[in-house]
């Protein structure tokens, strides 16, 4: 449920968006790979981080080069310098197994970058499985073999509390109708607002913070 879209030019629109970034650590992520090394997009979702990007996702669509499973990735080993894969690994039922498919991909000593849901609405694209942990995944990092370069909170708790409390009052209130769609409308301009107070918490405390909307982890594989 994350993402890298440019915020809406209006600022009244950016009230509507689910949510904002403390941090954009996939910018930083990108902004270090060289122009010839290979990068992987898993679940891009549309997305072409940079022009000669490999580009997977499970359906066919627009800027999908691959379509296939991240548990069985269907593209040949030691291949990329670079995988990235941000919101997926929630809706994805083994992750251990899709870590594995990473390392395969990876040549050794390659990098993958991942952002996934810590405090997220429940999202099924198809179906969601996962939330996790900064311990959480340092564990399945270490245990598949990655060592950390750097991770951290990118979406911080007052965007978790803003989402959760959209979410839900958008599901109560759903259904056409003036009236429901103004409830919907106050609620987003009520609770949307409360994301930017993420901009107050300093770095060192927000990965103290006992929960966050959204956590990232940028590992290298072995080699």
């Amino acid at each position: 449920m994350t993402d890298d879209r440019e915020a809406h030019p209006n600022p009244f629109m950016r009230l509507f968006e689910p949510t904002w970034r403390v941090e954009k650590p996939l910018v930083e992520t990108l902004e270090g790979v060289p122009p010839e090394h290979r990068i992987c997009d898993i679940g891009a979702g549309g997305r072409r981080v940079r022009e000669d990007a490999v580009c997977l996702d499970v359906a066919p669509g627009p800027n999908v080069d691959v379509v296939g499973d991240a548990h069985a990735i269907p593209l040949d080993d030691d291949q990329f310098d670079l995988v990235i894969c941000t919101g997926t690994l929630n809706l994805c039922r083994d992750p251990y197994r899709v870590l594995d498919e990473f390392k395969r991909i990876l040549k050794p000593g390659g990098l993958v970058h991942l952002e996934v849901g810590m405090f997220q609405p429940y999202n099924p694209e198809p179906e969601d499985y996962w939330r996790f942990t900064h311990a959480g995944l340092r564990l399945m990092f270490r245990r598949t073999g990655f060592a950390e370069v750097r991770s951290g909170t990118h979406i911080g708790p007052m965007t978790a509390i803003a989402t959760s409390a959209m979410y839900l009052s958008g599901r109560l209130l759903e259904g056409e109708g003036a009236v429901r769609r103004a409830a919907r409308g106050a609620s987003h301009a009520m609770f949307g607002p409360m994301k930017y107070l993420d901009a107050l918490i300093p770095k060192d405390k927000l990965e103290r913070t006992p929960f966050g909307y959204g956590i990232y982890f940028v590992g290298r594989a072995p080699g």
